[in-house]
């Protein structure tokens, strides 16, 4: 028996679902099915009712659910204590992050966070060391106890999926993703979704637009809200990329409309280089709004790592 379907199978009874608990933990659904063919043999007995849509747990699932959560906890906890016991720098704090907000949010936050615990006697000297990588690595790192903190987005439909009884999170800030184009000689979106008659006017020509990867989070809220809207037959995706600096940038090359963090183009809609695709100048009503959440486990850290806690929770957003 593999740590991991203990994983899974908790992962299952939260999403409710073999599809999206199979998408959750990164795999496919006929190798993640299998995963959970193998635990219900190894248990005993069968464990998940799939003669319902969405699945169920049988009763011994519902029983094995409870053994399942205790021991990775413990599991778990243990680890945590094992690890900051006998960490090389006990002054270094890990946050593991994706790339975006390394780039978009982390700076002036860390700044922030690092003035607050000027004086706090058990932050003194503290260093800080970003590991910024795809969300699922990022995630996979903190579960893992390879970092003491995760910062992450969570959106409102596709939250961030870890056990409530192993770790909490704190609301750290809200972004807002722009929908932008670069600005004509008039300043003028050069790329424009119109909205009424303006829409049907560009019916017939379909938007260039730079889109995101589906494996980022960013790719999957996008995609959701076009879909929602119905806007792909005004679409046309000319380049797909899963670095969102990387789709800044064509965007600032006037290649074509995306949807983009507004801290990490900021100075571009102050200066007028970019201004928005849809609406007006202030149709912020068109934004989509996601959370950024730290995580942290629940089990008791470090004074370091305990101090930032409280420092984060304390900080405006």
């Amino acid at each position: 028996m593999h740590i991991r379907w203990l994983e899974d199978f908790v992962c299952l009874a939260q999403a409710g679902s073999l599809a999206r608990a199979a998408e959750l933990r990164n795999v496919t659904p006929p190798a993640f099915g299998r995963r959970m063919q193998a635990l219900e043999v190894w248990a005993g007995a069968p464990l998940i009712d799939r003669s319902v849509f969405p699945v169920r747990l049988t009763a011994e699932g519902r029983q094995f659910l409870e053994a399942a959560q205790s021991a990775l906890r413990t599991l778990d906890e243990t680890r945590l204590a094992l690890r900051a016991a006998h960490r090389a720098d006990a002054s270094t704090l890990t946050i593991a992050t994706g790339k975006t907000l390394a780039r978009s949010m982390v700076p002036a936050w860390l700044a922030g966070l690092r003035e607050a615990l000027r004086h706090d006697p058990d932050a003194a000297g503290f260093r800080t060391r970003l590991s910024a990588f795809p969300m699922h690595d990022a995630l996979a790192m903190f579960a893992e106890g390879d970092a003491d903190f995760l910062l992450c987005y969570s959106p409102p439909d596709l939250p961030v999926m870890l056990d409530d009884a192993r770790y909490q999170f704190h609301l750290a800030g809200v972004e807002r993703l722009v929908c932008v184009s670069a600005a004509d000689a008039r300043g003028a979106p050069l790329h424009r979704l119109g909205t009424g008659k303006t829409a049907a006017r560009s019916a017939a020509k379909p938007v260039p637009m730079i889109a995101y990867a589906e494996t980022l989070t960013l790719g999957r809220m996008v995609n959701q809200e076009i879909a929602r809207r119905k806007l792909a037959p005004r679409l046309d995706v000319i380049a797909v990329s899963d670095f969102a600096e990387s789709v800044h940038e064509m965007v600032r090359q006037r290649m074509g409309l995306a949807w983009l963090p507004a801290r990490l183009i900021a100075d571009d809609l102050h200066t007028g280089r970019l201004v928005r695709a849809i609406g007006g100048t202030g149709a912020e009503g068109d934004d989509l709004a996601l959370d950024i959440r730290l995580y942290r486990p629940r089990a008791p850290m470090r004074p370091l790592a305990e101090a930032f806690w409280r420092a984060a929770v304390q900080a405006p957003r």
